[in-house]
């Protein structure tokens, strides 16, 4: 298993890279998105990953309007998605993940997953020009189950499956349960990369330090397992104390030994 990090969009994605790789971590999730990680050069950060020894997955900007009641800024979404595809192709990370779009107000849910599938279906397209493979990530309310995404993934069959941890226990209700067992039971076989963090299971995705929320640790670990799964997991735990994360590494492994 790889445990990756992601680097903050607010600082150059250089330095970002050489605190990931000084803090230890196996690979880079890499975020492009403004306002200092926004296409920088593709080649240059192949170059810097490879002088390292690190790899990378690539995730981009969750508040892109793919699927935009306006064709203008479905168009505009969709091409600002190909120049970040350039990117990654030029930095040699070959999985992509993508946000559905949840904010299509005026429109049934079955027309928004609908709009969905086929914006999503253009990207994967676009994607697989460049040799670059997409995978969808799940959210906090809309496309948060497997009723949600299902329509998506029937829609574009070669998309794979990025499970949020921490987003299958946002807004879960009084008697609600992480919806991480029935995600992976629906979608395990596209299953293509794994985010974790931790979060009080109310609205707010606080990307906590593992341990720190009310996310069953052990359970999400022994549903991975289960799976089969021994890809990439990264720590999307944001804090200004780099204690945190590494503690969440360390926790994350013991956890994942002793299941």
């Amino acid at each position: 298993m790889l445990i990756g990090s992601m680097n903050f969009p607010g600082r150059s994605v250089a330095k970002e890279i050489h605190r990931i790789h000084e803090a230890g971590f196996d690979f880079v999730d890499l975020t492009l998105e403004p306002p200092a990680a926004w296409t920088p050069d593709g080649r240059e950060v192949a170059r810097l990953l490879g002088d390292l020894g690190l790899t990378a997955v690539g995730h981009t900007a969750w508040y892109l309007p793919i699927a935009s009641s306006f064709p203008e800024l479905r168009q505009q979404a969709r091409d600002l998605f190909r120049r970040a595809l350039d990117t990654f192709a030029d930095a040699n990370v070959t999985l992509v993940n993508v946000h559905p779009d949840q904010r299509v107000p005026l429109h049934s849910v079955q027309q928004v997953r609908k709009m969905n599938g086929e914006a999503i279906a253009n990207l994967v397209g676009d994607a697989a020009e460049r040799g670059v493979t997409v995978m969808v990530e799940n959210l906090d309310r809309l496309f948060s189950s497997v009723e949600d995404l299902q329509p998506i993934f029937e829609a574009v069959p070669k998309a794979r499956f990025h499970l949020d941890v921490g987003h299958a226990n946002l807004n879960l209700g009084l008697r609600g349960k992480n919806r991480t067992p029935d995600l992976v039971a629906a979608f395990g076989d596209r299953l293509a990369h794994v985010h974790v963090s931790d979060n009080r299971g109310g609205a707010e995705d606080l990307h906590l330090p593992l341990g720190a929320g009310t996310v069953d640790w052990r359970s999400a670990i022994r549903t991975l397992k289960e799976a089969g799964y021994a890809g990439t997991v990264t720590l999307e735990v944001f804090s200004r104390e780099p204690e945190h994360l590494k503690t969440s590494r360390r926790l994350w492994l013991e956890w994942w030994s002793a299941a």
